[in-house]
């Protein structure tokens, strides 16, 4: 896991949702635990992909539901900057 990915998904769930950083940790569902809907979702992803200047596949989007899984899918395309 990348330490300062997770912290930046982290800041920007608490900053633009007004969650709990406590309550933020890697194995947290978006739907379930941390209470995103759908629009909040997208929201994350928009934010994301302006932070690191790629675009989630559509498919990734269907598969990511934790933190843990932002976070893998943006190391996947770090790694292959």
């Amino acid at each position: 896991m990348n330490d300062a990915v997770f912290q930046k998904v982290k800041d920007i769930i608490v900053g633009q949702f007004e969650k709990n950083p406590e309550d933020i940790s890697m194995d947290k569902t978006l739907l379930d635990d941390l209470g995103l809907d759908s629009l909040d979702i997208f929201d994350l992803i928009c934010a994301l992909e302006d932070e690191y200047g790629f675009h989630f596949e559509r498919q990734m989007e269907s598969s990511i539901n934790t933190v843990g899984d932002v976070v893998a899918q943006i190391d996947i395309y770090l790694s292959q900057k």
